[in-house]
């Protein structure tokens, strides 16, 4: 009987101790974990990835609720629209980045919009001219505001010197994806010419005419394909192009869509070169 006793003491202050060093463990783990792990990872939305990998965000997404907000003048945007004192509410496309903490081979943000409009910024950019993201957009009284221009818009703030190009007005963007740069344009770099006057071509249409004008399945579709539009191997084709163009895209048009501002001395003939060797070369 003593015997049986012992043994179911010796049991019970072993299921005592081992319920203590349970405890004791859990206790432990309650402080020691928080140091280990990042708190900011817990606050990060779920990523959102397409079979190749791709981030993607909507401009449905509550990231953007959860965003630091603020109201700013842009005279970059002022001036590429024609207007003065507008108003934007924006948050910081820096902050958006940390949310998401893309890999890092992942250099620029497509921008995909409502109107297929297609624009694209580079990640070095967002951070070099701490680009924002306009959630609302207020026009001075009395100002015309065309069907295009919606929120999300990309927004250069008052202390950035970015160069004057299209990609830093891009407007009714209705998702963001982290892509690569170099296998966006890969398709668009295999067209380089020996030309160098064909090469700063290619930039021009880069930075000013791909988002609307798709070539070799790279870019915007919001406008037609030129190549289709014009055979721009002939003289008189490009003659026709450059009215047209002055036509739709002129400081004088009607729905503020005035790109001739973006093209400067010899850069619409360099524009031209680049068309004209796709042209020859039948990409299209």
């Amino acid at each position: 009987m003593n015997f049986e006793l012992r043994s179911l003491f010796k049991l019970g202050f072993r299921s005592t101790k081992n319920i203590i060093l349970s405890f004791l463990m859990l206790i432990s783990l309650v402080f020691i974990l928080p140091s280990c792990i990042d708190i900011s990872t817990l606050n990060r939305p779920p990523i959102k990835q397409d079979l190749k990998g791709m981030v993607s965000i909507t401009s449905r997404d509550s990231v953007f609720g959860s965003l630091e907000k603020k109201w700013i003048s842009s005279t970059y945007f002022d001036r590429g629209l024609k207007y003065k004192n507008s108003r934007l509410e924006v948050v910081s496309l820096s902050g958006l980045l940390k949310r998401y903490n893309p890999d890092k081979s992942l250099d620029a943000i497509l921008l995909n919009c409502a109107d297929d409009y297609q624009g694209i910024i580079s990640i070095n950019d967002i951070k070099s001219y701490d680009l924002q993201i306009a959630l609302k957009i207020e026009l001075a009284k009395g100002a015309v505001r065309p069907d295009w221009l919606q929120p999300l818009l990309i927004v250069v703030p008052n202390h950035a010197r970015p160069p004057f190009f299209e990609r830093f007005l891009t407007a009714n963007i209705n998702e963001l994806r982290f892509v690569r740069l170099a296998d966006y344009y890969a398709p668009l770099e295999s067209l380089s010419s020996k030309n160098t006057y064909a090469q700063f071509g290619l930039g021009i249409f880069k930075d000013n005419c791909l988002f609307c004008h798709s070539i070799n399945k790279v870019g915007g579709n919001k406008g037609t394909s030129l190549l289709r539009a014009f055979d721009l191997r002939l003289d008189s084709e490009k003659n026709r192009f450059k009215d047209r163009f002055l036509e739709i895209h002129g400081r004088g048009n009607n729905n503020n869509q005035n790109m001739e501002q973006f093209l400067i001395n010899d850069q619409f003939d360099s524009l031209l070169a680049f068309l004209y060797e796709v042209a020859v070369n039948k990409t299209e």
